[in-house]
């Protein structure tokens, strides 16, 4: 595993990378004043998780879910059972979720506070019916909705890629400086800023909704390797 680490004025954030089956990003949030922390999309190994935190001196309170993908939420309730820490979902992703302890529903641009620090929701279905992402002072964390140079797929239950279109519009709102965090490494960088996504990233470069929705059905998995690369508007042009 990999990881990396990012202080800011009332929290820090750490990432561990390549994580389990399927290689996942898990992102803890420390809070600084109240050592608390909470883990967003915990997987596959809930008792490192857990030692962890502990280690660092903080208590577990929280795990926040980008979306229902069972390698993104596969130790959810074994973490909850073992630390009764509360969890939080996207409204529109309930249906979908297999977990058995209570969850806290979110909706847009509410916000989810742990001690000082704070995130704003940002909903962002497409990849899947009600993904969300934490956008924290900085640091945006995006789950599957978007990957450095690239985009989650449209291809399991809830999933819809019009839907992404309009969230990726969204997201090109989101101001240069803060820095993206997926849910797996992907990328030729294993983290960015926006800037560079909103000029090299083509899931954000595309304007129009049909061509859209054709480069991701359609034309994207046939057209670009892994780690994905920045594309030129001119090279994203030809392929439209």
């Amino acid at each position: 595993m990999l990881e990396k680490t990012f202080t800011e004025k009332s929290y820090t954030l750490e990432i561990l990378y390549h994580v389990g089956t399927y290689e996942n990003s898990i992102h803890f949030i420390f809070d600084h004043a109240s050592k608390t922390c909470a883990i967003v999309d915990p997987a596959w190994e809930a008792d490192l998780f857990i030692q962890k935190i502990t280690d660092k001196g903080y208590t577990l309170t929280d795990i926040w879910l980008t979306h229902w993908h069972n390698d993104h939420m596969n130790a959810v309730d074994e973490i909850a059972n073992k630390t009764g820490a509360s969890i939080t979902a996207g409204i529109n992703e309930i249906p979908y979720l297999d977990i058995k302890n209570p969850i806290k529903t979110v909706d847009d641009k509410d916000t989810v506070t742990l001690g000082a620090t704070s995130a704003t929701i940002i909903n962002t279905p497409g990849h899947t019916a009600g993904g969300v992402c934490y956008l924290l002072d900085g640091h945006l964390i995006a789950g599957d909705s978007l990957f450095v140079y690239g985009a989650g797929h449209c291809a399991m239950p809830g999933a819809d890629a019009n839907v992404l279109f309009h969230s990726m519009q969204k997201l090109k709102q989101i101001e240069d400086e803060v820095l993206l965090h997926c849910g797996h490494d992907y990328g030729s960088q294993i983290t960015t800023t926006m800037a560079q996504q909103k000029s090299g990233n083509p899931f954000l470069m595309i304007d129009n909704e049909d061509d859209f929705v054709r480069y991701r059905n359609h034309i994207h998995d046939g057209s670009r390797t892994y780690p994905m690369q920045p594309v030129s508007q001119q090279a994203l042009d030809a392929l439209l």
